[in-house]
């Protein structure tokens, strides 16, 4: 196969293959992969919902040039987590944070980790607040954030409900019993 013509070079020493894991297309010079390039940012959590899953993996394309770009859209990800467990619009995220806490939603764990990217993201896209020789390192942190708060928003909540789902007729009757014996 050829690829010659307007705008268009051979390369040397090149070949494409097709991950076997993502069926996506990749490219080779030599024994390094140049396309898609790879990122040293982990892979999102399954329960990521959608929306926050694409700025999450924008992100991870992007750390490695602008881990300030990344940064920012990783507190744009947040945003939209909390947006989507708060079920508002209209609150900054700082609020949502808040909301989250007062209606008991998220223990301080969540809370500290939830401010930490949102802080950091900030700091990120303001010039002179972040120092660049830490910035890729503190970047990648947040990666590890935002799929620790996923985790514990959505993940630990999902396998709590799924298995209190799978409690007997009879072992729900016990428990329901208990809580109007404790009254």
């Amino acid at each position: 196969m050829r690829f010659e013509g307007p705008g268009r070079q051979p390369i040397l020493d090149g070949r494409s293959g097709k991950c076997a894991h993502c069926e996506e297309y990749t490219l080779w010079v030599g024994d390094e992969m140049v396309y898609p390039e790879d990122s040293p940012a982990p892979l999102p959590t399954e329960d990521m919902p959608e929306e926050v899953k694409q700025d999450f993996e924008e992100a991870r394309k992007v750390v490695n040039e602008s881990p300030r770009a990344a940064a920012a859209l990783l507190r744009l990800a947040m945003e939209k987590l909390a947006r989507d467990l708060t079920g508002t619009n209209d609150r900054t995220l700082h609020n949502m944070i808040g909301d989250l806490v007062e209606e008991g939603q998220i223990d301080q764990r969540v809370q500290q980790a939830l401010d930490s990217v949102r802080v950091t993201g900030n700091e990120f896209v303001h010039p002179g607040e972040m120092d660049d020789e830490d910035s890729r390192e503190t970047a990648l942190r947040l990666f590890d954030l935002v799929n620790a708060i996923v985790e514990l928003t959505i993940s630990r909540e999902r396998l709590i409900q799924q298995e209190y789902e799978n409690i007997s007729e009879d072992q729900m009757k016990g428990i329901e019993n208990r809580a109007v014996n404790s009254s």
